[in-house]
């Protein structure tokens, strides 16, 4: 049995949070660690941070190994190859089709569960193309899809060669402290790096300064299957996420008693309310989805986390 706690896996921080439930859908892949259970533990200074048990002995090494297969795996993956962008759904279906006559069961039902969380085939805009899940603040210029190609290490260029993962980096990411030493978008996930370039006086492509953790980014969008997309009235709806007074809010629980992936699955889907209690959740925090940039701003971020108290009613 391995205890490993994360601090470098902040619960009030929402990429924090995302990528430690990346990093449970990592190493579920592999049979190699057993059963895997994270949970939340008390930190002085710091509040929640990430823990995770693994009946297996693992350490920073083995973990750099994961990572690098389950990266390999993500940036070759059809659901997210078939574009760069979340846009046309007639290429979002034949790629839904390819997968789903894929005669591996397991790459089948990985890269559906991936599709699922990118946008529903039956939610389009006026124009026929497809809406994005709530966790796509990409705008402009960037490209959600291959911008996860990219954290997933996907070479440049054709004769380029992938980015592979060390176990320094893997450490950095999940001890901490982050360095923001790495120049990949983070996707909006991170507000402590959101750049407002609609006020800035570069374009967005033209910023290359360091900005980010590329490794928790990578982490976070292994992420995406627990957040499904689902329609409703109509309207495509992203698990997680509430909409109040005209403003969408990314939210999520804390817990402190080792759960399961599936257990987790089930949690994340539950209506965030006070019967949540009963079931040991100590803590929720929620981040607004916002744009910048004025009126006609279209550059989306998170905003910094706050506690959320459910009503007891």
């Amino acid at each position: 049995m391995t205890h490993l706690a994360l601090t470098g896996l902040k619960g009030h921080h929402p990429l924090g949070f995302l990528a430690a439930c990346g990093l449970l859908r990592c190493c579920e892949r592999w049979n190699d660690f057993g059963q895997t259970t994270p949970s939340w533990e008390r930190s002085i200074g710091d509040g929640f941070v990430a823990s995770l048990r693994c009946e297996a002995t693992i350490d920073f090494e083995a973990l750099a190994q994961v990572v690098n297969c389950s990266a390999k795996q993500q940036r070759e993956s059809p659901a997210f190859t078939w574009s760069s962008k979340i846009d046309v759904r007639e290429k979002y279906r034949d790629s839904a089709i390819a997968l789903r006559n894929d005669s591996n069961q397991r790459t089948s039902k990985e890269g559906l569960d991936r599709l699922a969380a990118l946008a529903s085939d039956i939610v389009t805009d006026s124009k026929g193309r497809l809406r994005s899940s709530m966790l796509d603040l990409t705008s402009g210029n960037q490209r959600f899809l291959s911008s996860i190609r990219a954290v997933a290490g996907e070479a440049a260029s054709k004769k380029g060669k992938p980015r592979f993962v060390t176990k320094e980096e893997v450490t950095e990411a999940l001890i901490g402290p982050w360095q923001y030493r790495d120049s990949d978008h983070s996707l909006g996930w991170d507000p402590s790096t959101q750049r407002l370039h609609a006020l800035r006086h570069k374009l967005p492509e033209q910023d290359k300064e360091n900005r980010s953790v590329r490794l928790a980014i990578y982490l976070a969008s292994e992420a995406l299957p627990f957040f499904p997309c689902f329609a409703v009235s109509g309207k495509l709806r992203t698990t997680g996420f509430r909409r109040e007074d005209e403003d969408d809010w990314f939210t999520w629980p804390i817990w402190t008693a080792p759960i399961t992936v599936d257990t987790l699955r089930s949690l994340l889907s539950h209506p965030f309310d006070s019967s949540l209690a009963s079931r040991g959740i100590d803590t929720f925090y929620r981040c607004q989805r916002t744009r910048t940039g004025g009126a006609e701003g279209n550059y989306q971020i998170f905003n910094h986390a706050e506690e959320w108290i459910l009503d007891a009613k």
